[in-house]
């Protein structure tokens, strides 16, 4: 069953499988000029402080490429600041309450661009792609890439929600 108050905005303007398939080149192609960056299951695992393998990589390449990143995480603060100093010494905006679009909106200002030209990254269609679609900003989507362990029933409650949306939307192969 899909919960209907999501139903209106959740749906990603591009899918990828993983962080790491994302080129400069895609990038360009789909009108970013900056890059926000969810934590858990984009970046680094669910709760973890350990970063999902080539992120660190693909945040350099991307930023050699010219374009300037920030994390937007609805993770608490020492954790953000840990994952973003991993990350290369990132700015990171910690408890952004994604789907509120408003630390979308200032993580955009900071990194001197228009909200339609800040590209997010995320995992969640709930927090990460609603908010950013909200927001006017460019929704990717990645797939998870663990299963969470903290908080097991709700994330398994909310993945079957998210599975349900997709393939109502005829997306079942972005699963």
């Amino acid at each position: 069953m899909i919960d209907r108050s999501f139903d209106n905005n959740c749906t990603p303007q591009f899918f990828f499988d993983k962080l790491t398939d994302i080129t400069p080149e895609d990038l360009k192609n789909i009108g970013a000029r900056a890059v926000a960056l969810d934590i858990d299951n984009t970046t680094a695992y669910d709760s973890v402080l350990t970063l999902i393998p080539g992120a660190k990589e693909w945040v350099a390449a991307t930023a050699k490429a010219g374009f300037p990143l920030i994390i937007i995480s609805n993770t608490y603060h020492l954790r953000a600041k840990i994952i973003a100093k991993k990350l290369g010494g990132l700015p990171y905006i910690a408890n952004s309450k994604k789907p509120n679009t408003k630390n979308i909106v200032r993580g955009a200002e900071m990194l001197g661009v228009k909200v339609q030209e800040l590209c997010l990254i995320g995992d969640q269609l709930f927090t990460d792609m609603r908010g950013a679609n909200d927001a006017g900003a460019i929704s990717v989507r990645v797939r998870p890439q663990r299963t969470e362990y903290l908080f097991f029933i709700r994330y398994k409650i909310l993945r079957k929600q998210e599975h349900d949306y997709l393939k109502l939307k005829g997306y079942g192969d972005k699963i």
